[in-house]
């Protein structure tokens, strides 16, 4: 009987712990690039900020996540630089369009593998 017990608060605890792995797959890729735009806005080095996205991209790469997250923030930041443009904050407008870059040279990279990945998994 307690073997049943245990066994039974085993298999809970696994079920468990793989919802909270579920969880955190579901939110962590919008959290890296939300993570990418902070960094974008509190950070002056371009260098610095640039690492931070390819660090991200690298966690993508890993966990197999979407790539296109990265191409559908840099339309969002695209947006924002004309937003900004035509408010009139011109250094705003820029580092947003930095950002923009950025994001399209990562997710552009990110959709590359996913691309020779899948050229992979066929074979």
């Amino acid at each position: 009987m307690e073997k049943t017990a245990v066994k039974a608060a085993k298999l809970l605890k696994l079920k468990i712990k793989s919802i909270n792995l579920e969880i955190i797959d579901n939110v962590l890729p919008y959290l890296l690039t939300i993570i990418c735009i902070a960094s974008a806005s509190l950070i002056k080095s371009d260098l610095i900020v640039f690492s931070i996205c390819i660090a991200s991209l690298s966690v993508y790469i890993w966990r197999r996540y979407d790539a296109r997250i990265f191409i559908g923030a840099s339309i969002f930041s695209l947006l924002t630089c004309a937003m900004l443009l035509a408010a009139g904050c011109e250094k705003n407008a820029d580092r947003a369009a930095i950002l923009t870059y950025y994001f399209l040279v990562v997710g552009v990279i990110g959709l590359l593998v996913n691309y020779l990945r899948e050229g992979e998994d066929e074979k």
